[in-house]
């Protein structure tokens, strides 16, 4: 039952009833945003073209979205389905979001669709790598006579971190932890911390106690914590294996967690992620490879685990799915059939053909499909 159209400039979107339950719990994919990095090298994942192109804000009240990584982002009520501002292309931390002017940076409240302030950058070269958790510090990036420069901006102040060689990407920051991806040349890539005050790089990349410290692969989605604590990476490697990488970055620990299922990367690629309520569980949900993993956060470790039966899903774009307030059901979508697994009893209780690149729960208890 087609409900609202919604058109922002060049950009529209329909919001469809198709389910009731109680609270918003939204975990988007766009399907014009996921890219792969090229087989040669592997990538970092960066918050701007690795995360889910949409943003849960206003605890939950609002949705920011995008269809493709440097398009603006239209903020829609999720209580009357009604497009409410556009704001610049740029990076989002919590509820703010930080768009590039040539050598100035601007932030705006996503959540009022106003502009806070203007800050001119320090130094030229620089290009928006990322903001902090929160969104009140955005991180430049330049690579200069062999040097890689990375320049903290917040409003009341600045300062630069430098770090020898050009192989260096910003990957997240909290607090006084600013972690830094650094590419090797024999392959792969390691994350590195940094401290922003004292501006010392560690010697030693942060690893599982029981891995090597190199991550190979292609990250595919990323997941952030509404806190901004965790961050969780998936990881596909060439042979259709996957891991979910997580960052804890107020400890500054990191953990692998693999998942099941090999040989297809298409499959692979059908892996969605999404936090339970209270964020203490970590779902991973694969309809190409059947499979459905429920992860303990503080432990890192596979809490449950059960085969899935969803043939014929769409592979190669990305799932999108949204859990069920009460953390009994999530909702999956391929962008041409939407399905509903019910977590306790470990089946599907509904699967529809119905186009939809998005799906969320609702302040008032309804599961939307965007189209």
């Amino acid at each position: 039952m087609l409900t609202r159209s919604i058109r922002a400039g060049d950009l529209i979107e329909s919001l469809v009833r198709i389910d009731t339950m109680k609270r918003l719990a939204l975990v988007l994919v766009l399907a014009a945003a996921v890219a792969l990095p090229g087989a040669a090298r592997a990538a970092a994942c960066s918050p701007l073209t690795c995360a889910a192109s949409q943003f849960t804000l206003g605890h939950g009240s609002l949705l920011g979205f995008r269809t493709s990584v440097d398009r603006p982002v239209t903020v829609i009520d999720l209580k009357t389905g009604k497009a409410k501002w556009v704001l610049p292309d740029g990076i989002v931390g919590a509820d703010t979001l930080v768009h590039q002017d040539g050598d100035s940076f601007d932030w705006y409240d996503a959540t009022r669709g106003s502009k806070l302030y203007s800050v001119a950058l320090s130094g030229t070269g620089y290009t928006l790598a990322g903001v902090s958790q929160q969104g009140t510090v955005a991180v430049g990036h330049r690579v200069r006579q062999g040097r890689t420069d990375f320049l903290l901006v917040s409003r009341a102040n600045q300062r630069t971190i430098s770090v020898d060689g050009k192989q260096w990407e910003f990957d997240a920051l909290r607090g006084d932890n600013i972690f830094l991806i650094h590419y090797l040349a024999t392959g792969g890539y390691q994350v590195v911390r940094a401290h922003v005050r004292s501006g010392l790089v560690d010697t030693e990349p942060l690893k599982d106690p029981h891995e090597s410290g190199t991550i190979w692969g292609s990250p595919f989605s990323r997941l952030s914590s509404q806190d901004g604590r965790y961050l969780f990476t998936l990881y596909i490697g060439q042979n259709g294996g996957a891991m979910i990488h997580e960052l804890d970055l107020k400890a500054a620990t990191a953990r692998c967690i693999d998942l099941p299922g090999t040989g297809d990367f298409g499959s692979a690629t059908s892996w969605a992620l999404t936090l339970s309520r209270g964020e203490r569980t970590l779902w991973a949900v694969s309809p190409g490879y059947g499979r459905v993993v429920a992860i303990d956060v503080k432990t890192r470790t596979v809490a449950r685990a059960f085969r899935l039966s969803l043939p014929y899903w769409r592979l190669g774009t990305g799932t999108a799915a949204a859990l069920a307030p009460d953390g009994r059901r999530v909702a999956l979508a391929d962008g041409q059939t939407v399905a509903v697994v019910d977590l306790q009893a470990r089946h599907i209780v509904r699967r529809d053909t119905e186009r939809a690149l998005a799906l969320g729960y609702s302040p008032t208890g309804r599961l939307w499909r965007l189209v």
